[in-house]
């Protein structure tokens, strides 16, 4: 029989706590308690916001309960965006940043009080959490996985305290080029030579918090060794094969163009919070432009019959890219 005054449901919880709080305390106490209490007001105005309750504050942690795991995973994605906006205005070493994990589970309820393994485990993925970024569970992300306009990255298995079974993580992916940047932060890591983690090498990861910028020689460096490698082996096989004529250039051209055009696509100019979109549409878009035309222009070389024609449709593309370009540039 369910014991008299309790309760079971289902909810999401979120748990918060400060990176580092022992050490903000202890360097500037008052500060510390005075940004804890704007920032713990601030949250839970933005967790009633998105019909969430802020169940309990305790020291440095917080924690709500959501009838809704797109409320909670929302919610929780608008504390730390307007967290970190208002970090900027402080010193660094004062800057205050929040985990959050959150997890879907059954809860006990009492009173306004709440108790189990669902309120464990979300305090458990707080601590797996980055600073200023979220941590859910794999319940949870069963929910939401095509809900809302934010990425995830799978974390594996965790093994928590006082929780029997190993947690499923997963980290949220909400920054600008967050996913773009890790996606080749695990490229970087699986190149790394034994002993050699952590160690600048040309595949160094220029992190601007957009991803790559143009220049960067870290995946077009491994791709034009593997580009020049095979087409050294096509050479060869022409070589071997004289009596069909020369061919290898054809594939080399074609591979050359793609692999030029994957780079612009994938490279960004440093700093392109700060630039104007239409600008840095521009520059990607004229390197893909000149690239083609290049091409053409060998083509049309290799093919020479007398007749110039690749300018045709570099001047057909080129219109097409400069009304694109104008109508981008109009656009707020």
């Amino acid at each position: 029989m369910p014991e008299e005054g309790f309760k079971r449901k289902l909810a999401a919880i979120l748990s918060a706590d400060v990176k580092e709080y022992s050490r903000l305390m202890r360097e500037d106490e008052t500060a510390t308690i005075r940004t804890l209490t704007e920032y713990r007001e601030l949250m839970s105005s933005l967790i009633k916001q998105h019909h969430g309750r802020v169940v309990d504050t305790v020291g440095d942690n917080l924690l709500a309960e959501f009838a809704s795991v797109v409320d909670a995973v929302q919610g929780a994605v608008a504390i730390q965006k307007e967290i970190k906006s208002r970090n900027t205005q402080m010193p660094k070493n004062r800057r205050m940043l929040f985990r959050i994990g959150i997890n879907l589970g059954d809860l006990v309820v009492e009173g306004d009080r709440i108790y189990g393994d669902g309120v464990n485990i979300a305090a458990r993925l707080e601590g797996i959490a980055d600073p200023g970024g979220i941590c859910i569970s794999r319940t949870a992300y069963d929910q939401i996985e095509d809900k809302l306009p934010l990425g995830y990255e799978y974390l594996g298995e965790k093994s928590v305290k006082n929780i029997a079974k190993p947690v499923r993580a997963y980290r949220v992916l909400f920054e600008p080029g967050e996913q773009t940047l890790r996606k080749y932060k695990s490229i970087y890591k699986r190149w790394l030579k034994p002993g050699e983690k952590g160690k600048p090498s040309e595949y160094q990861i220029n992190e601007t918090g957009t991803g790559f910028k143009i220049g960067d020689t870290s995946l077009l460096h491994k791709h034009v060794l593997i580009y020049a490698g095979v087409m050294g082996f096509l050479f060869i096989i022409n070589l071997l094969t004289w009596d069909t004529g020369i061919w290898f250039h054809w594939p080399a051209l074609g591979w050359g163009l793609l692999l030029f055009l994957h780079w612009i696509a994938t490279a960004k100019k440093k700093g392109t919070r700060d630039i104007d979109k239409s600008k840095v549409w521009l520059h990607k878009n004229l390197g893909m432009y000149l690239g083609v035309t290049g091409f053409l222009f060998i083509t049309n070389m290799l093919t020479w019959s007398g007749v110039i024609w690749f300018h045709w449709a570099a001047l057909g593309w080129g219109f097409l890219l400069f009304l694109h370009w104008i109508i981008v540039s109009k656009k707020p």
